[in-house]
């Protein structure tokens, strides 16, 4: 009797790629093996990388994943009925809440991969960088409404702040993992945010 031809194996892509981008998330790209992402997927390589060719590309993947979960979030609380600069006070305030909810320090996948990727990988770099060049376009775009309705320092530029509030995420994301003192991103946000408000 001839024997049935073995069906191919199928999975949620998505799902899939969502565990992936969480062990990248955790471990970085380099600390993660084709081991660990067959563990937590639980399919075998040829399975994964039938799907998704290899380890890079998985990884490229998972970065944007990683960006369109984080854009959605970003656009939905810059862009509500709220005045320009409660909104971005909101949005400090949703990344000190990711902080206090980050018990691995894992901290924001972006900034971890541009650590970790030397500067020799374009596609990578420029990848991240036009991922985070988008969210600081949506900071300027608040920015410009702040300083319609005379609520911005005087004297400033939307695009020159809007940098200046990147580095701010920038700096916040890396200086946790120092695990400071309590309230001390607190004091930080608080600062950074009392220099792009209108004192008069």
């Amino acid at each position: 009797m001839v024997s049935e031809m073995a069906r191919p194996q199928t999975f949620d892509k998505s799902i899939v790629l969502g565990q992936v981008m969480h062990i990248f998330w955790n471990q970085g790209y380099t600390n993660t093996s084709i081991k660990d992402l067959t563990r937590v997927t639980k399919l075998q390589p040829g399975s994964l990388y039938g799907a998704f060719k290899n380890k890079r590309n998985l990884f490229i993947n998972s970065l944007d994943l990683y960006f369109d979960n984080l854009f959605i979030a970003v656009t939905k609380i810059l862009h509500t009925e709220e005045a320009p600069l409660k909104r971005i006070e909101n949005f400090f305030d949703f990344i000190l809440s990711q902080k206090n909810d980050d018990k691995e320090i894992k901290s924001c996948l972006l900034v971890n991969t541009l650590l970790e990727i030397p500067p020799q990988d374009i596609e990578i770099n420029h990848r991240v960088s036009d991922m985070f060049k988008k969210i600081e376009t949506e900071f300027c775009k608040v920015l410009e409404q702040a300083e319609l309705n005379n609520t911005l320092v005087h004297d400033s530029e939307p695009k020159a702040l809007a940098k200046m509030l990147m580095s701010g995420i920038f700096g916040l994301q890396i200086y946790n993992r120092m695990k400071p003192a309590e309230n001390s991103l607190e004091d930080i946000v608080y600062n950074l945010l009392n220099n792009i408000k209108n004192k008069v």
